[in-house]
Order: structure tokens, then sequence, then C-alpha cells
């Protein structure tokens, strides 16, 4: 019993230690806190994958441009004009 209790005891301190040291880096910041913190967000890929699969799709978006360039208003191959009833249509060169 003696021997259960000073191991949950000497536990219980190294706990607390670990938990401090590690929100002062956390608080400290600079180039040291920044690689915990980024190690402690991947917890994420482990406990809900889905979400930080759907996180690193939403910021792969940001580096999307369009793939081929909207149409001009002359590039349009059939122009209608309502009012009159025509249609005009241009060949594509």
């Amino acid at each position: 019993m003696t021997t259960v209790a000073v191991l949950g005891g000497g536990g219980l301190v190294l706990l607390v230690l670990v938990v401090l040291a590690g929100d002062r880096t956390l608080r400290k910041g600079g180039p040291t806190g920044g690689g915990i913190a980024d190690g402690m967000g991947s917890f994420i890929d482990v406990f809900d994958p889905a979400r930080a699969r759907a996180d690193r799709d939403l910021r792969s978006h940001d580096n999307q441009g369009t793939v081929t360039p909207e149409p001009d208003e002359d590039d349009r191959p059939v122009r209608v004009d309502l009012a009159s009833g025509v249609a005009k249509v241009r060949r594509p060169r």
C-alpha cells in the first residue's frame, strides 16, 4: 500500500511539473513555444481526423486559381439581342 501511495504521489508531482513547464513554454512563445504548439495541435489528427482533413482541405483552397479565364464579351460565340429578336453566331477562329 505504501508503494502505491509513493508511486501515485510521485506521478502526480511529475504530472504537475510537466503541465507547468508546458504552460510556461506555450505562454512564452517564440521559436521554442511554436514547435510545441504545433506538436500539440497535431492531436486533432488522431482524435478527430475528419475535422483535420476538412481543415487541410479548406487551407488548400487558398492556393487555388482559375483554370481557364472567364470569357469576355467578345469571346462569346452566340450573341442574342432579346429586344430585336436577332441572334448573331460567330464562328470560332
